[in-house]
């Protein structure tokens, strides 16, 4: 079997959990005797590259600025690009010849920010199948967030609706919607998205790495909490710092991820608590053996919770915001909490609550994880089965009707 994978960005171009996901996902998947590419995007060169099994394609991006480097543009350029993001020509034939190259069986679909409909259409002309994994709100919100104002939207503004009308016909051309979490599949299905039928719900895999074990108590004597993640606003990081202010007793909290350098510095110096240690990007293997409770305090809908999954995976307790897919990447956590989305006072208390307990919350013990590398791999695998047998069927009726 060959797959073309098709994702936004790819590592080392990456800017979060998603990237490093995809690429494990194309990695198993290569190692399970797959013929594996990706095509992802560039902001300037083609590169032609084979990376553990796996040959990427990256080809540049035909719009008007390269959207991950951290600029901020002018409202007026941002609309111009979006509005060519809604049917863009121009990277219809740089697709169309990778998939050319790559002749697939099959085409998964994860982040197509960038391809507008060239992907589509491509699949379209050769009678390919088409899967899609839903990662973000990209296909609902032109922001990809579904948040807007420092909350998160409970419905979609007009220009989003416009934005993504394409994105939404064309999701009835797929033949099998996987969602990272139930909560984010049943959105999409409720506001029209993709045929009734095919649907999953197929987590991240947790990482392939042992648990690490924190001193005994007596050693040391003070709990730790942990953020993991990208350090801006839907991510909750002011929640979080600022139910820091309600707390009593001893602690400490360890911030690992990278943001916006100006909002970093205005986040420590508005909150210089020496207990709090800003970490920058580290790597997880780095960042676990320091934490005992990871608090995941996001405001947005998180489609999935990779840095909950790595807690569940490392035997860490978690304090998690109620919302989008947190609850599931949590479950099978030893000890957890749920709180409201933005409620200081009520992650406080959590947090507190912890501090009575704290070699429970230290030592907590949980279940295995459901997605391991395996179990993922071995659910694509499947299927990619069924919607080649599903579209190989469908092709067979309508040729019989002819």
């Amino acid at each position: 079997m060959r797959v073309l994978i098709v994702n936004t960005l790819y590592p080392p171009e990456d800017v979060g959990g998603a990237e490093r996901s995809v690429a494990q996902l194309a990695e198993g998947l290569a190692a399970a005797g797959v013929e594996t590419a990706v095509l992802t995007l560039s902001p300037s060169d083609i590169v032609e590259q084979t990376v553990r099994g796996v040959a990427i394609h990256r080809r540049r991006l035909k719009n008007l600025y390269w959207p991950y480097g951290g600029q901020t543009r002018a409202a007026a350029k941002r609309a111009l690009w979006h509005g060519l993001e809604a049917a863009n020509p121009l990277m219809d034939g740089g697709v169309d010849r990778v998939v050319e190259q790559v002749r697939p069986d099959l085409i998964h679909l994860h982040l197509t920010t960038g391809f507008s409909q060239s992907v589509h259409r491509a699949a379209a002309r050769r009678g390919l199948p088409l899967v899609q994994t839903l990662r973000d709100w990209s296909m609902m919100c032109a922001r990809a967030s579904m948040f807007r104002r420092g909350r998160f939207c409970t419905r979609r503004c007009t220009s989003c609706v416009l934005l993504t009308a394409g994105k939404r016909a064309r999701s009835q051309e797929v033949d099998h919607v996987i969602g990272l979490s139930g909560p984010v599949l049943e959105a999409h299905r409720s506001a029209g998205y993709f045929r009734p039928g095919a649907g999953s719900v197929i987590g991240n895999a947790a990482p392939l790495a042992a648990p690490t074990r924190r001193p005994a108590w007596a050693d040391e004597p003070t709990l730790t909490f942990g953020f993991l993640g990208r350090v801006e606003p839907e991510k909750g990081i002011e929640t979080l710092l600022r139910a820091t202010t309600r707390l009593k007793g001893d602690w400490r909290l360890r911030i690992a991820g990278r943001g916006d350098p100006a909002y970093v510095a205005r986040l420590r110096a508005g909150f210089p608590d020496t207990r709090i240690a800003w970490l920058g990007q580290v790597e997880a293997v780095d960042f676990w053996p320091t934490a005992d409770v990871l608090v995941a305090p996001a405001l947005w809908a998180e489609p999935f919770g990779r840095a909950a999954a790595e807690a569940v995976q490392q035997g860490r307790g978690v304090i998690a915001s109620r919302i989008g897919g947190l609850p599931e990447s949590a479950d099978g956590a030893g000890v957890l909490a749920l709180v409201e989305p933005g409620d200081a006072a009520a992650l406080a208390r959590a947090m507190q609550a912890a501090m009575v307990e704290p070699e429970r919350w230290r030592f907590a013990a949980s279940r295995p994880p459901r997605w391991t590398q395996t179990a993922v791999v071995k659910a694509h695998l499947a299927i990619y089965d069924q919607a080649l047998s599903s579209r190989a069927s469908r092709t067979a009726a309508e040729r019989d009707q002819l």
